[in-house]
């Protein structure tokens, strides 16, 4: 009985552990892809036009 209780709360931990770490990297890998798409979107605000007039798109309407 013992050794199973032992076994379940190392069982938690490792669960935990796993699930820290998981979470961790999703908010890495969310925090770079908001960086890679501001600067996707500066770098279309920035677009110049094909005839020179003005800027292509206007993201910002």
């Amino acid at each position: 009985m013992e050794m199973s209780i032992a076994q379940l709360s190392m069982d938690m931990a490792s669960a935990n552990l796993q699930n820290a770490l998981s979470v961790g990297m999703l908010k890495k890998n969310m925090e770079a892809t908001e960086q890679t798409m501001e600067a996707f979107t500066d770098m279309m605000a920035n677009m110049p036009s094909p005839d020179g007039r003005g800027q292509l798109l206007n993201i910002l309407v």
